[in-house]
């Protein structure tokens, strides 16, 4: 083989990692929602509310909270609606992913021009930051989906938009990613801010030290990012009115519960993580701080982006004090960190290639120890409980019964979940149900309530066509409620099942 000719075998390689990473993320998905081993509540309600206000439902509201608006300003989830209308719940993977695609469409079209070797280190790095072993946990969310998982598709194109100088573009993105949630005000003043410091090092590597960090462009950053901040949040506070903020609800816990020792375990732990989150997402930028100017300045600036944003979740994270598994380590909370670390390593590598800065000569060394750090650690940082971790034999059954669905386009042949599914998609559309947590996954198509979520009552919009009970559970448990009249039995051995007179005399006629 010629060497031209390998250059062309390699070169569409490394072109089909992050196809053939999307098509096998995707079928992940896919998998997890449909062997219905995990909770998947959040991945219902972030389905809710995409596509609730398209079908004439309240905006941002849901069958577990109720009115969502009153929790987080989580906009961008809305736009997704466009998709899940027509897909599902798929839809929210397929935005994703298509996000990315879009983005590694633009960095390959950025980087071609420069030389193979620089081209293919960086086209690595970004692949392992997206599909390595982090961003593979992140994406799994065991409880589902959330809205904050588009802050790394979101923010890689921002990055990649301001690194190219389209600030018409980048201004797009940067809308969207401060619609995904309040926070969003945060990780874009991160990255704005590291942004300007690394131009400032390009332009003018020899000014004082602390010039880079105190000047008009970056106070006005900082003013308009913190203003934005307030406004969010006083926003949720003007929703919830007199009712208590989540910080007010998480501090009044911390009262009951905090002891000297578990508040200090909890720091340290939550430290930890914080602190070998960064050190794994450094290693590719270790490829270019060795040829930098300055890298004291600007290593300085990426952590402090990153600790930044590393304190607004912890006053998030209190919420759920002292459960270390919902704090940092949580998908939505170190998928933004990695976000963070993923466009700042975008831009820099970008506006650096423009300066003609060549990277270290050992960064393949850089980039696969990163990778490897992933591998080994990746798990033990990202909080997951996906059954492949824990029992290979349930996962081989189930994924035996997923490739004989057609890669889930045929689900749930037979069984107690066959009919709950045919059931569900006899449902006039916009319809609510009440069944257990479990079952939720099958009533996808309309507007599941739990039953058992959080032993409380869901939030029900509209009277159930359908209740669903487990029969073992009836006369043991406290928050089943059952319904005065107008519903007729549906039988199933399992399940008690009842549904709408009304709607049952149209259907069984």
């Amino acid at each position: 083989m010629s060497e031209t000719y390998r250059r062309r075998f390699k070169m569409l390689l490394l072109i089909l990692l992050p196809v053939m990473g999307s098509f096998f993320w995707y079928f992940v998905k896919v998998f997890q929602f449909q062997s219905n081993q995990e909770e998947f509540s959040d991945g219902m309600l972030a389905l809710q509310l995409s596509r609730g206000w398209l079908e004439g439902r309240p905006l941002l509201y849901d069958n577990f909270y109720g009115d969502h608006a009153r929790q987080h300003n989580y906009y961008f989830i809305l736009l997704t609606g466009f998709l899940t209308k027509f897909t599902g719940i798929y839809g929210l993977f397929l935005a994703y992913l298509g996000l990315f695609s879009i983005f590694f469409w633009q960095w390959f079209d950025g980087f071609k021009r420069f030389g193979n070797s620089l081209w293919t280190n960086n086209w690595l790095a970004v692949v392992f930051f997206v599909f390595g072993p982090m961003g593979y946990f992140i994406y799994l969310d065991f409880f589902g989906w959330h809205p904050e998982h588009y802050f790394l598709p979101l923010m890689a194109l921002l990055a990649l938009s301001l690194a190219r100088r389209q600030y018409a573009i980048a201004a797009v993105w940067l809308l969207l990613t401060f619609l995904v949630k309040e926070t969003s005000n945060i990780l874009i003043c991160s990255l704005l801010l590291f942004c300007s410091v690394v131009d400032l090092v390009l332009a003018h590597p020899l000014r004082p030290w602390l010039s880079y960090f105190i000047n008009k462009r970056n106070v006005a950053i900082t003013f308009v990012s913190l203003l934005l901040f307030c406004l969010s949040m006083a926003w949720l506070s003007h929703l919830n009115g007199a009712e208590a903020s989540r910080l007010g609800t998480a501090l009044a816990r911390i009262e009951q519960s905090a002891t000297p020792v578990r508040l200090v375990l909890y720091t340290l732990l939550y430290l930890l993580i914080g602190a070998v989150t960064l050190i794994i997402g450094l290693f590719p930028f270790g490829v270019w701080l060795k040829s930098s100017p300055r890298k004291g300045v600007i290593l300085f600036t990426l952590a402090g982006g990153f600790s930044l944003l590393f304190v607004v979740y912890l006053f998030e994270t209190l919420y759920y004090f002292p459960t270390i598994y919902m704090s940092v380590s949580y998908p939505p909370r170190i998928g933004g960190l990695w976000a963070f670390m993923l466009s700042a390593y975008i831009f820099l590598s970008y506006r650096f290639s423009l300066a003609g800065i060549i990277p270290f000569g050992f960064s393949a060394i850089y980039l696969f120890t990163g990778l490897t750090l992933q591998f080994i650690i990746g798990s033990f940082i990202v909080s997951h409980r996906f059954t492949i971790d824990s029992d290979s034999h349930n996962v081989s059954v189930s994924l035996s019964g997923f490739i004989k669905s057609g890669l889930g386009l045929k689900p749930y042949p037979d069984g107690t979940s066959h009919q709950l599914y045919e059931l569900a998609k006899m449902l006039p559309e916009g319809s609510d149900v009440m069944v257990p947590n479990q079952y939720i996954s099958y009533f996808e198509n309309v507007y599941p309530g739990s039953w058992n979520y959080e032993e409380k009552l869901p939030m029900i919009l509209r009277k159930p066509i359908l209740y669903v009970y487990e029969q073992n559970k009836i006369g043991k448990v406290k928050y089943y409620k059952f319904p005065n009249k107008g519903y007729r039995v549906i039988s199933n051995d399992q399940l008690l099942i009842l549904a709408d007179s009304a709607w049952y005399n149209q259907r069984y006629k």
